[in-house]
């Protein structure tokens, strides 16, 4: 119940002027006050959401040892796609985990052995994405087709092949030399000498130029009987090796209603030439060029593989073509993790694999804070800005074994000396040892490996004192008065390491808070989010917060507005004392919606915010 008297009163008033101390002289529309937003119960004015990913690779590659990789792009690496996270699979082949992503984000790229698949992600909480959904394991002629899969499906499969040194297993794979030899079927022998073999049987391939582009021609004419065909050439690989074919894949004159389809075989055959397995992918057909691939562990007792291009049409009229036929592997582990040294960032560290960052790669992200908590702020969230970036350091079995922060205190909207920390699940104990922090203030308690201690989970301060984080900019605020001198921020670095790798450690950027004016009980969080075992929660449910463990509601007002907001890339965060709102316009309509309407309400498009209302240095 919030405590509501004159004497209380009294006290925010005077808390008010003890602490940011705001001197602009601009007031508030009322009719566009940031308190008058009527907010929905439950949205905690989150920027990003946690979807539930299961990543299934095909059942043709042995997963016994290998552990792979697979990377989550925000749009295609070529396109200018950011590296958003990374992991392996288990035994089984498979991933299943939870993944931070921006609310606004609506497609994402994975890629893997196997190929890549851009899927939407459009108000998803969760996902599967079958990279064998296309896969088929009969001999070619037996194949049953997968189209009905393909074009139901939710994603879009662009098999991208991971470009490494590797050298092509096969010969003539851009077909720029006319040098080709027949068999009858693609089960007739052939010789192992680098050179393609097209069947005679049905349907014929051939050989065609197409303007100095050179490429593999399947024409078919078909109305009552089916006809097949196919390229062949045969290679030399060991049982175990995990190889990949890929292929550039188009049609031309093919009718929707043309029942036509074209394939990908990895065939290994025994010392007697008798097929072992079939590991098929059905190709995209479209009048573009669409990369395809095939990827498979080679089962014991084979002697040599076929590597298949092959076209099987049963009704219409039209032309199947092929180029720049790759097939790579095997590949090297050096430190025997399971992770090939070309997917691998520690290619000679067993203990490491791969570098996870968040927001990204690329972009850090912003926290801003109101620091006047449990009372009222003005809602301009400068009163501590702290730009950041995370990056998880993972084994092969998606484990944390390292943590790195680094982050830059860019503004100080307020006068009190505020602190920050983050908590992360876990037991501190588990903590190898902290550096990088800074310390001024005698109000924290550490263990000696540099977390906080008398807490259950593991809570790291990186600094207990701002102002110490950023120079004097003259003024009483730094960064957030236009009129005043421009303060470059310093970039600081916490590393975070562990004695055990951490099997479940969270969602970068876990737990963020500040601690208010050197009070070690005032925490202030993001909304939703719980405080440390040492906060003071006698202070819930006072003055202006309306907090209340049991429903799991806390650090929000009565109506719901939050007193720090983290934002998925560097925010450019309003002048003094002026509301949020003013600045960005499609805040409230976010706000009030629940996050479902302008979930990128702070990027810098066209009629999204007023730069008047945007601190922009002049001298910077």
């Amino acid at each position: 119940m919030k405590i509501k008297n004159l004497l209380l009163l009294g006290v925010v008033v005077i808390f008010l002027a003890a602490s940011c101390k705001k001197n602009t002289s601009e007031t508030t529309d009322v009719s566009s006050d940031i308190n008058d937003l009527v907010i929905p119960e439950g949205f905690t004015f989150e920027t990003t959401r946690d979807v539930s990913f299961t990543i299934l690779m095909p059942k043709s590659i042995n997963f016994e040892k290998l552990k792979s990789r697979f990377s989550i792009y925000s749009a295609l690496p070529s396109e200018g796609g950011k590296l958003i996270t990374s992991g392996s699979f288990n035994e089984e082949g498979v991933y299943n985990g939870v993944i931070r992503i921006p609310s606004a984000l609506q497609e994402i790229v994975v890629t893997t052995v196997a190929g890549t698949i851009k899927a939407s992600v459009s108000e998803q909480n969760a996902i599967t994405i079958d990279f064998g959904a296309r896969y088929v394991f009969s001999s070619p002629k037996d194949a049953q087709t997968k189209k009905g899969n393909v074009e139901n499906s939710a994603f879009s499969m662009t098999s991208l092949f991971p470009k490494t040194s590797k050298e092509n297993l096969v010969g003539n794979g851009d077909f720029e030399t006319d040098d080709f030899g027949e068999i009858f079927k693609w089960q007739s022998s052939q010789p192992v000498d680098s050179r393609w073999y097209m069947t005679t049987s049905h349907l014929r391939m051939y050989w065609e130029d197409q303007g100095g582009n050179h490429v593999v021609a399947a024409p078919y004419n078909v109305s009552t009987t089916g006809e097949y065909g196919a390229c062949v050439q045969s290679i030399i690989v060991s049982p175990g090796d995990v190889i990949t074919l890929s292929a550039d894949v188009k049609s031309s004159g093919v009718d929707l209603n043309d029942e036509v389809y074209a394939f990908l075989y990895i065939v290994p055959l025994n010392e007697y030439g008798t097929a072992i397995k079939y590991f098929g992918v059905e190709c995209d057909l479209s009048n573009k060029w669409e990369n395809n691939s095939v990827v498979a562990t080679i089962p014991r007792r084979t002697k040599e593989v076929k590597i298949i291009l092959f076209v099987d049409a049963f009704e219409g009229q039209g032309t199947i073509y092929f180029d720049n036929v790759v097939v790579k592997g095997p590949g090297s582990d050096s430190d025997n993790d399971g992770v090939d040294d070309d997917l691998d960032d520690y290619p000679n560290d067993a203990s490491k694999a791969f570098d996870v960052y968040y927001p990204n790669h690329e972009d850090w992200g912003t926290f801003a804070f109101e620091d006047l908590w449990p009372g009222k702020g003005d809602y301009d969230f400068n009163d501590l800005v702290v730009d950041y970036q995370y990056k998880s350091v993972l084994n092969a079995d998606n484990e944390l074994v390292d943590l790195h922060a680094d982050y830059s205190v860019r503004a100080i909207g307020a006068s009190m000396m505020n602190g920050f920390g983050i908590q992360m699940p876990g037991d501190p104990e588990n903590v190898s040892n902290v550096t990088g922090t800074y310390f001024t203030e005698n109000y924290l308690n550490l263990n000696s490996n540099g977390t906080e201690n008398n807490q259950s989970s593991t809570v790291v301060f990186l600094f207990d004192n701002s102002f110490n984080m950023i120079g004097s900019s003259g003024s009483e605020f730094i960064n957030t008065e236009e009129n005043s001198p421009y303060v470059s921020p310093d970039t600081n670095h916490v590393h975070v390491s562990f004695n055990n790798p951490v099997k479940n450690p969270g969602q970068a950027p876990y737990n963020p808070f500040i601690v208010v004016d050197a009070d070690r009980g005032l925490e202030v969080h993001l909304a939703g989010y719980s405080p440390t075992d040492l906060a003071d929660i006698s202070r819930f449910g006072t003055w202006a917060d309306d907090s209340d463990p049991a429903s799991g509601k806390y650090y929000q007002t009565e109506n719901n507005l939050p007193w720090a907001i983290d934002i998925p890339e560097s925010f450019d965060y309003p002048i003094e004392q002026t509301q949020i709102i003013k600045a960005y316009n499609h805040f409230s309509d976010w706000g009030e919606s629940g996050g479902r309407n302008y979930s990128d309400w702070y990027k810098n498009k066209t009629g999204y915010r007023n730069d008047y209302h945007i601190y922009t240095p002049v001298n910077r």
